[in-house]
């Protein structure tokens, strides 16, 4: 594996993508996207957000003190309770007078524009939510995959430090040396640099704030409004407690949603179809849709914060000057969470590590045994042709076994089919076991080579993937097409392994009991062995023993490569 297809593995496990691929997007979306809608808390630091009641009810005059104690002997209540009532009477005036419509406080009311706000807010939240519920399946993924956007130098550092790929195949693959990476990795995630901590924690709490917002409670909120007269929904402060403390949360703590934090979630949510076709058309657009239609809902959100005084709301519906929202949870668990899918990366990028230094083990042993330097592809791999990226899981075992069909299978079948034509078997069952594993083997190579030939140029499949790499059409039913012949590609050559297998095994038996000095108790010898063919008899035995010795090394590889394409499927 070279560095440049070893770093776009890495990359893609980060962030579903390799650093091209994510570099043409974001340059698309910063090309094709106005700038995002920036969110200000615009409720002015009245005194009340900070100063208790009593402490400003000890700073008015003595004479409203007094006129105070007067009202609290004739109503029985205590002064600083009257007090209370006053200065939120005197709040909900002001925010009748600057926002008219949010309260009715004569009657106790919420009101109908407060309403309005809600089911807007709610088609805002409704938007959005899809991408985090993708998200919160894996949320150690995307917080991942929001470094490679905020962060891109993390995952540099990582791959030099902590990445298998940076050790030497010759490094002995113990627990020892994994751990070691394992611990390189901590380190550098324990002492990120602190400007890029900052902006990581940043855009992850801005996160956390729009996905507390699209869990507000709208629809419980919005029932509690009846509609008495026409389309005058109001609702009574007393059932509105609950639902507005939720609210007060998240619009008392306003966070700007960076650029960067969009940006990820679309791509999170797209990159199946982005590591597909990074250059399609329809995800330019979606793009700009996706951008457009963020703004739009963002404008609501500014409309709700610059229109509604959140905290101000709070107090006359809760009755109490000294009531403060809340703190949004959620951003606590995010860097664990993070540590642990870094993890998991190392733990894929390992077992990667493994099969690519087991591969790279076997092509020493493969220019001894068939003068290969390195292990064969198929002969014909139309896919590549195409406009995007398709994934073919039989690429060691599909190689092997159609170089071998070209390579050698014609020059052994003459020396096979002796045996089976003109050997005279000891036992009977052996020629019965023999007959059968010829069979298998000889279906296997025929099944390869029509395979080859449909994925020819002039071939059926072969000519139909020209066709769609031609015409660069890209539809669902164009897209199906092709994981159906992939899908049927990859189960012929699966099946084709599996007789070659079992076929060359059954041979190779038989022939130990021919050729091999030492024999089981179930396989023998042929009787004519020494006259078959003649005077050419030696050659002919020294011929065959070339043909076994061939197959079992066949046989050899492929057991060992089948695993390697199984697990690079995963």
């Amino acid at each position: 594996m070279t560095d440049e297809m070893n770093r776009s593995a890495f990359d893609k496990l980060v962030a579903g993508m390799d650093a091209v691929e994510r570099s043409d997007m974001l340059e698309k979306i910063n090309q094709s996207a106005v700038s995002v809608v920036q969110l200000v808390e615009t409720e002015e630091l009245y005194p009340e957000k900070n100063v208790s009641l009593h402490i400003r009810f000890k700073g008015e005059s003595a004479l409203y003190r007094f006129f105070l104690w007067l009202r609290s002997l004739l109503e029985k209540k205590d002064p600083e309770k009257i007090y209370n009532e006053d200065v939120l009477a005197s709040m909900a005036r002001r925010i009748n007078r600057d926002h008219p419509g949010i309260l009715n406080h004569k009657n106790g009311l919420i009101d109908s524009v407060f309403y309005e706000h809600l089911r807007s807010l709610r088609s805002s939240a409704e938007f959005f939510k899809p991408y985090f519920n993708i998200i919160d399946e894996n949320p150690g993924d995307f917080y991942v995959f929001l470094s490679s956007f905020v962060t891109p130098e993390l995952s540099d550092i990582i791959t030099a430090e902590a990445d298998p790929f940076s050790l030497s195949f010759d490094t002995e693959p113990d627990l020892a040396t994994k751990n070691r990476l394992l611990k390189n990795l901590d380190s550098i995630l324990n002492n990120i640099d602190g400007a890029a901590k900052s902006n990581l924690y940043s855009a992850v709490s801005s996160l956390n704030w729009l996905r507390q917002f699209t869990r507000l409670p709208y629809i419980h909120f919005t029932s509690q409004f009846t509609n008495l007269t026409g389309n005058h929904y109001t609702c009574p402060y007393r059932n509105a407690v609950n639902d507005f403390s939720s609210f007060a949360a998240v619009f008392s703590n306003v966070m700007s949603v960076q650029n960067e934090v969009l940006e990820a979630m679309l791509m999170f949510s797209q990159r199946k179809e982005i590591t597909k076709n990074a250059q399609d058309k329809d995800i330019e657009r979606t793009i700009k849709e996706f951008i457009a239609k963020a703004n739009q809902c963002f404008g609501i959100i500014q409309m709700f914060i610059s229109n509604v005084p959140i905290i101000k709301v709070g107090k006359i519906i809760n009755a109490d000057y000294d009531w403060l929202p809340g703190n949004i949870d959620g951003v606590e668990g995010w860097f664990p969470n993070f540590r642990s899918h870094w993890r998991k990366i190392i733990d894929v990028r390992w077992a990667d590590w493994l099969r690519e230094r087991k591969k790279k083990n076997l092509e020493t042993y493969l220019k001894n045994d068939f003068e290969l330097s390195e292990f064969p592809v198929m002969k014909y791999r139309p896919w590549q042709a195409l406009w995007m990226r398709v994934p073919f899981a039989c690429e060691l075992t599909g190689g092997f076994l159609s170089w071998f069909c070209e390579n050698e299978y014609e020059d052994m079948m003459p020396y096979l089919n002796d045996v089976m034509m003109e050997g005279v078997f000891i036992r009977n069952e052996n020629r019965i076991e023999y007959s059968e594993g010829l069979n298998l083997f000889a279906q296997a190579m025929s099944q390869m080579q029509e395979l080859l030939d449909r994925l020819a140029p002039e071939g059926e499949y072969g000519a139909q993937f020209e066709e769609f790499a031609t015409s660069r059409l890209r539809s669902f039913q164009v897209q199906n097409q092709i994981d159906s012949m992939m899908t049927t590609t990859e189960t012929e050559i699966r099946e084709c392994v599996k007789k070659f297998g079992k076929g060359a095994r059954m041979i190779d038996k038989c022939l130990s009991g021919v050729l091999s000095e030492e024999r089981d108790k179930v396989h023998d010898g042929l009787q004519n062995i020494n006259v078959i063919k003649g005077h050419n008899n030696r050659v002919w035995k020294d011929s065959l023993r070339t043909c076994w010795e061939t197959l079992k090394k066949a046989v050899f590889y492929l057991s060992e490569l089948e695993p390697i394409d199984a697990a690079t499927e995963q």
